[in-house]
């Protein structure tokens, strides 16, 4: 939920005038990193297997985990609101499951617990999320506590199901679909960016706490990706430096990465941002993310 745009005014023109004028190429699906971890002289499955679980995936960029993660030999148990997870799951042809439930249901890991009973879950993806363009002051209650719930509380959830197992093994990942927004609140996506920043140190913190286990810890901060999501919510692709990324190519990026551990920035753009003192940063984020929406803030 972030995108640098092209803007009219003196502002908006002195922050395109500092991205890097070389755009950064990701590796495409299909091309692996070399590694040099111990653990990953063998392959992927091997450390992150045999299966993992993906929340949020019947499209976007969960359905991409789940097709990247088939690629590297892991099966994957989909999780989704969305009933149609189960008509997904089974067009794929890597090993899957699924689970139709709504990750702020009280107890929803009991549910994921019934469905993986079988199952050695190496690798967890906390990719479900939610965001709402518009002012924080503009946002209902049930907004507001969906975004909380979704992006944050869910993500909380799923870490504290999934790694003890994982650390018990000594071995294994978690992951959080993270954002841009999260490097600097973010105005017209307030909540949105503040979970995303949350869930970044959330990740860094258990992975140092974990740092001896085996097991890695990341959190993906992704640029803007071509996703039904992302369309929905009607960004003016004008206005973008750059076309939303191929969550595909986000995801291979990533997995490629997550060895390393902790925060992992999705391109060139992400890793400018960082150089920007902060005051500048939120005045440059969030300009360009109400630009990108004219029709919502009138800009």
């Amino acid at each position: 939920m972030f995108g640098l745009v092209l803007g009219q005014g003196r502002e908006n023109y002195e922050v395109s005038k500092r991205i890097p004028p070389k755009p950064h190429v990701l590796r495409k699906p299909g091309v692996r990193a070399q590694l040099s971890s111990p653990f990953m002289a063998t392959n992927f499955s091997d450390h992150y297997g045999p299966w993992a679980v993906v929340t949020g995936a019947a499209m976007g960029v969960g359905l991409a985990f789940t097709q990247e993660l088939h690629e590297r030999g892991v099966g994957v148990v989909m999780v989704d609101r969305d009933e149609s997870v189960e008509e997904v799951a089974a067009a794929l042809p890597g090993e899957t499951r699924s689970l139709i439930v709504d990750v702020t249901d009280p107890g929803w890991t009991e549910a994921l617990q019934v469905v993986v009973s079988d199952l050695e879950i190496g690798l967890a993806v906390a990719n479900a999320g939610v965001s709402h363009v518009k002012n924080f002051l503009d946002m209902t209650p049930v907004e507001r506590s969906l975004t909380m719930g979704v992006n944050a509380q869910a993500v909380v959830d799923l870490a504290a199901w999934s790694l003890p197992a994982m650390v018990e093994r000594g071995r294994g990942g978690f992951v959080v679909t993270s954002s841009g927004s999260a490097l600097a609140g973010t105005a017209g996506v307030g909540l949105y960016s503040a979970t995303k920043a949350f869930t970044v140190n959330l990740v860094e913190a258990i992975g140092w706490e974990i740092r001896d286990s085996g097991v890695q810890t990341q959190a993906v901060i992704a640029p803007s990706m071509e996703t039904p999501a992302f369309r929905d919510n009607g960004a003016d692709y004008s206005r973008m430096m750059a076309p939303p990324a191929d969550p595909r190519t986000v995801v291979s990026g990533a997995l490629d990465a997550l060895p390393e551990g902790g925060r992992w920035l999705g391109d060139a753009s992400l890793e400018f941002v960082t150089t920007v003192p902060r005051a500048e940063r939120v005045d440059m984020m969030s300009q360009a993310t109400k630009a990108m929406y004219p029709q919502i803030f009138g800009e």
